[in-house]
């Protein structure tokens, strides 16, 4: 399933103002970090990556479902780095190419500076997801989902796909256990 780049932004941008997230900050031109990540190299796009589950853990009453951001590796643009911008858009699918299920995810209050990723290299990516049984089964309108859609940029980005193996159920209902999603350098 593709989306439209101006009706991919309005979506992205309004579940931002929705969910309070920085706007300003996705839109403001990116900033250069003090190691230089951003300085001379392209930003990264969803093409770049594959997400790979690695695992849960839970504390009170939250999930922390970990992805692995692999870089996939490729001619031309595969085989240069690229600078992540976070924070980033994210929201639960009902399948691979399948349809958003509950809110879009908030953004983590203090997101990274922008870092670089080399070819071959990985970032991490944190859910953090409200357990859906926090919630009365009215409030929530539990639904199956099989893993999470990430964007790495707001237009013409369709988004990459990481599957959770299809065992969650998610609040289908709007501002019911909204999910966090927090990116990293990988083991920062």
């Amino acid at each position: 399933m593709g989306f439209s780049g101006s009706g991919m932004r309005r979506r992205v941008l309004g579940a931002a103002v929705a969910a309070g997230a920085a706007v300003p900050l996705l839109l403001a031109a990116p900033p250069v970090s003090a190691d230089g990540g951003a300085a001379g190299v392209r930003g990264c796009e969803s093409g770049d990556f594959k997400l790979i589950y690695e695992g849960r853990e839970a504390a009170a009453g939250t999930d922390y479902i970990r992805f692995a951001m692999q870089r996939i590796m490729g001619d031309g643009p595969g085989e240069e780095p690229c600078t992540v911008y976070a924070p980033l858009p994210v929201h639960w699918v009902d399948g691979p190419y399948g349809e958003r299920v509950g809110d879009w995810g908030r953004y983590d209050s203090d997101p990274p500076e922008p870092f670089t990723v080399e070819p071959g290299g990985r970032a991490d990516l944190v859910v953090r997801h409200p357990n859906p049984a926090n919630y009365p089964e009215e409030e929530c309108d539990p639904r199956p989902v099989a893993g999470v859609r990430l964007y790495l940029r707001f237009e013409d980005d369709p988004g990459v796909y990481g599957s959770t193996g299809g065992e969650d159920v998610m609040c289908a209902e709007p501002g019911k256990a909204v999910p966090t999603a927090v990116v990293t350098p990988h083991g920062g």
